[in-house]
């Protein structure tokens, strides 16, 4: 495992044998170390091309509704287009308020990103979801329609 960031409010860190890059939030992340962390993961997914992704928010507090934005507009659009994740999954807040926040910044960018996401409770629910590719969905462009029948 290697740690990138490490600072009271977040964490992020590899775990090279899961091919997983993980966020782990502990209480309300000030704005400069929500951004920070989440472009260097996005930045280590690309470079490392991993598969997964976990956002472990358990112990996480409320994203700011300017962060939120921020996540939409400018972080989705780069992990989406630019990394290999096929699954990312978020453990949800025990905090009802920030699970409410954080499902509805996914809700946000469930059209942006071409990958599976999906809620749990705990970690090693998570990670069983990850080593079962049976359950790995990725979305295609549906094939072009061409005519059947010509009159």
């Amino acid at each position: 495992m290697t740690l990138y960031l490490d600072t009271p409010a977040l964490k992020v860190y590899a775990d090279e044998s899961l091919q997983l890059i993980v966020i782990q939030a502990n209480g309300t992340v000030p704005t400069a170390t929500y951004r920070h962390g989440l472009s260097l993961a996005t930045e280590i997914a690309i470079e490392r091309k991993f598969p997964f992704w976990l956002v472990n928010n358990r112990e996480g507090g409320i994203i700011t509704p300017e962060d939120q934005i921020w996540a939409t507009e400018v972080n989705a659009p780069r992990l989406a287009e630019e990394s290999a994740i096929r699954k990312m999954a978020l453990i949800e807040p025990k905090d009802l308020h920030s699970k409410l926040i954080l499902e509805d910044l996914m809700d946000n960018v469930r059209d942006i990103y071409p990958f599976e996401m999906q809620f749990f409770e705990d970690v090693p629910s998570a990670h069983a979801w990850f080593r079962d590719t049976e359950a790995t969905v990725f979305r295609t462009t549906p094939p072009a329609i061409t005519p059947t029948d010509k009159k």
